[in-house]
């Protein structure tokens, strides 16, 4: 079974007054979209990880204060809103595997294999990839559904996810 992974497609990232807008993200929102329709068309999973601070987190030593939870910031765009049956993981880091139930969720589903979409390509998608890769997951990652800090970021990322985690670019 495969599942489709949005990640921190959250108002702090996406929208114009978001604490750590990344520019170019509201443009990913369509291709987003197309794959949970088709994911959901075919009864297969969709889960947000969502960026979810406490206030003093401190990963605010490396980034301006972002997504605490219970803010406008860290809620899911409007044109992303979960549906009846989506899931829902908070993370406190840049990988949704570190520290969350995301593991346990996908094997339960008997997932082995995941799509991954959303900000930023280059830090929480990234170390997504990554842990999914050496957890044994089949990784996909729709290049029109993610996006980076800048355009060299994203350069680079294509690069690594091909040649050192394997992951399919799509």
């Amino acid at each position: 079974m495969k599942a489709l992974l949005i990640i921190d497609m959250l108002n702090d990232f996406v929208e114009e007054n978001g604490t750590l807008k990344i520019d170019g993200a509201k443009e990913i929102i369509p291709e987003i979209k197309h794959w949970k329709e088709e994911f959901k068309k075919e009864g297969q999973p969709v889960i947000y990880l969502c960026d979810s601070h406490d206030r003093n987190d401190p990963e605010f030593r490396i980034w301006p204060r972002h997504c605490i939870e219970g803010t406008w910031g860290a809620e899911i765009v409007n044109e992303l809103k979960p549906e009846e049956g989506d899931l829902i993981i908070k993370k406190k880091t840049y990988s949704g595997f570190f520290g969350t139930e995301l593991k346990f969720t996908l094997k339960r589903l008997n997932v082995d294999t995941l799509y991954i979409t959303g900000v930023a390509m280059n830090i929480c998608v990234h170390y997504t990839a990554s842990d999914a890769v050496l957890n044994g997951f089949n990784v996909f990652v729709p290049l029109k559904g993610v996006k980076g800090l800048t355009i060299e970021d994203e350069e680079y990322m294509k690069k690594q996810f091909k040649n050192v985690l394997n992951v399919t670019l799509i």
